[in-house]
């Protein structure tokens, strides 16, 4: 076989496999795979906060409620923290045996426009995520207590 039959044998491919790498390209391009490109799903606004304490050392019960009622203007800060994927993302608790006595629990739940909720509950002794603890510390602050 002759040097330029050998090269016109593996033209022919290479030349199909650059149209087809410029085909993909410019479907890639173009967006062309049929996906639709809206915008992403706003979560739905939180219309409640309610974290309910217990334990300590006197085995107290507290719960703190923050609702559209409570006049802050911090409220609308605590209501987009919890609305936001940070929190609605949380796992259900952050809980874990141990060895600490006479610490705090909390069970934090919000409700949502839509009428969902979510409930993620912690304790002291235990590492939660700042999102979490930044929403029962505002709770409590700006709360209604009962």
């Amino acid at each position: 076989m002759s040097d330029s039959r050998y090269r016109r044998g593996l033209a022919r491919p290479l030349f199909l496999s650059a149209v087809v790498v410029a085909l993909l390209l410019a479907t890639a391009a173009c967006g062309g795979t049929g996906e639709s490109h809206s915008a992403p799903e706003t979560p739905a606004a939180a219309t409640s906060v309610e974290v309910n304490q217990t334990g300590g050392f006197a085995g107290v019960t507290q719960v703190y409620t923050v609702d559209e009622t409570v006049d802050n203007p911090r409220r609308g800060a605590l209501f987009e923290m919890a609305a936001a994927p940070d929190f609605r993302t949380l796992t259900d608790a952050y809980t874990g045996p141990n060895d600490c006595r006479d610490s705090y629990q909390y069970a934090v739940t919000v409700t949502y426009r839509d009428g969902t909720t979510k409930s993620v509950s912690t304790d002291e002794c235990n590492e939660s995520p700042k999102v979490l603890t930044d929403i029962i510390a505002l709770t409590k602050e700006i709360g209604r207590r009962s």
